[in-house]
């Protein structure tokens, strides 16, 4: 092995080795007969007074091998309570992603369950259930009852 190529290999093993993987932490903070909503509690870290909440929709309903769901990051800025919609994902009955856009939607003021997603990531009112790694995680402690 050259130097060189020495040099990357133990460069690409350092990093490997220092960066960690993106935990997740799903927690259900809401639903409705139709609909799960759950956040991830490890994104809620604000940056310049924005805080980037990642929701999800899963369905309420169906055989827990289905994975079918919906993830949206959504934007808050604490100070004056407004929110806006960003980055959406869907992930498909096998948990492949299927689609991904952004919602250019304008900051508007917070209502319905971004009321909640307000109150979780401005006031630190976390929801009381149980977290999980992944939302498959989720899926499965949930319908798998």
């Amino acid at each position: 092995m050259s130097g060189i190529a020495k040099y990357l290999t133990i460069g690409a093993a350092a990093l490997a080795i220092a960066t960690p993987a993106a935990a997740e932490s799903w927690a259900q903070f809401s639903s409705n007969d139709q609909t799960l909503y759950v956040i991830d509690l490890d994104t809620l870290t604000p940056v310049d007074g924005i805080v980037s909440a990642h929701m999800g929709r899963v369905p309420a309903k169906g055989d827990a091998s289905d994975l079918s769901y919906d993830t949206e990051v959504v934007l808050m800025r604490c100070a004056d309570g407004q929110s806006k919609p960003g980055e959406i994902v869907t992930y498909g009955p096998d948990g492949a992603e299927t689609d991904r856009y952004t919602d250019e939607g304008p900051w508007g003021a917070s209502g319905g369950v971004y009321e909640s997603i307000k109150r979780i990531a401005c006031e630190n009112a976390l929801p009381a259930s149980t977290p999980y790694p992944t939302i498959a995680a989720l899926i499965a402690a949930k319908r798998g009852q």
